[in-house]
């Protein structure tokens, strides 16, 4: 699949696709200078976009399968001042991504944040993104997966959302919309709000038996949606390697030296990317969803 990367950061989203395969990375945006070089010292072959809103996708569509965005999370995190998606906030640059996604029209987008995504402000974030999501004509689900899942020593648990075009000529067929366990109303509370398109309240199945049997009081906690589509992925990655602790992370022998190069800089990366590992789970949802769409 051909993708679009957004706010690419040091290129996590490109390195899960490496990982699982059949991805392939042809453009990133992202802003920082030093992301910049890591993303071209490890991908120098794939062009690098400097800001998401003056990247022209006006001529590009049809020109990518997938989306990738873990758009800020600022004012999302319950770490950050809670400003939610409104007009001038960080996070609210989620909404340039779904400009984007109708010009392009890509078969899929993912998206990635925090998982305080799902509760912030009542779940009524949540809710407009899912709103934002089926306005632009797509059906999605979502799960909360974890680096912990994969084999890592910390949690950094986020939400994942897919998002897959409802769309005859995107492998949406009558025969697909039939046999497929993953579509479902969004809650009752967007009835009331204006409807653009005749497919705006599909979402996402939630009596699935495989949602249901996976689902845990845990996360039934987090849900502030009646209708929900949260799923469990947790099992379908690749895990990161068992001899992690033998890594080194400092230099063995210290002379002048205090520790890495632009260890600032690095660190801020760090903290700010996803864990590749994490994110070959919903890629490889999404590889089960083309795989289906096309069968059907």
């Amino acid at each position: 699949m051909r993708v679009l990367d957004l706010f690419s950061g040091i290129g996590g989203f490109a390195y899960a696709g490496q990982l699982l395969g059949g991805f392939t990375t042809i453009d990133f945006v992202e802003l920082d200078s030093y992301c910049q070089q890591v993303l071209r010292k490890n991908f120098p072959n794939v062009p690098i976009h400097d800001d998401i809103n003056t990247f022209d996708t006006s001529t590009r569509f049809g020109e990518y399968d997938l989306i990738t965005a873990g758009f800020p999370c600022q004012d999302l995190s319950s770490a950050g001042k809670q400003a939610g998606l409104g007009a001038g906030t960080r996070s609210g640059l989620f909404y340039r991504v779904m400009q984007i996604a109708r010009q392009v029209r890509p078969k899929y987008i993912l998206l990635e944040n925090v998982a305080n995504t799902i509760s912030h402000a009542n779940g009524q974030s949540f809710q407009q993104i899912l709103y934002e999501i089926a306005k632009s004509g797509y059906n999605a689900e979502w799960g909360i997966v974890s680096a912990r899942d994969v084999g890592g020593c910390h949690l950094r648990k986020r939400i994942w959302i897919i998002a897959y075009a409802n769309d005859p000529r995107y492998y949406r067929t009558s025969k697909c919309q039939a046999n497929s366990k993953w579509t479902e109303t969004i809650s009752e509370g967007y009835k009331s709000q204006p409807q653009p398109t005749r497919q705006a309240h599909t979402v996402a199945n939630t009596q699935s038996i495989r949602v249901e049997r996976h689902r845990n009081s845990r996360q039934q906690e987090q849900l502030t949606l009646g209708k929900t589509g949260l799923l469990d992925w947790s099992d379908t990655g690749i895990r990161l390697s068992s001899d992690w602790r033998t890594f080194a992370s400092q230099p063995m022998l210290r002379r002048g030296d205090d520790g890495l190069s632009r260890r600032v800089d690095r660190l801020k990366c760090l903290g700010n990317t996803i864990c590749p590992q994490t994110a070959t789970i919903p890629l490889n949802r999404i590889k089960e969803l083309d795989a289906l769409f096309q069968y059907s």
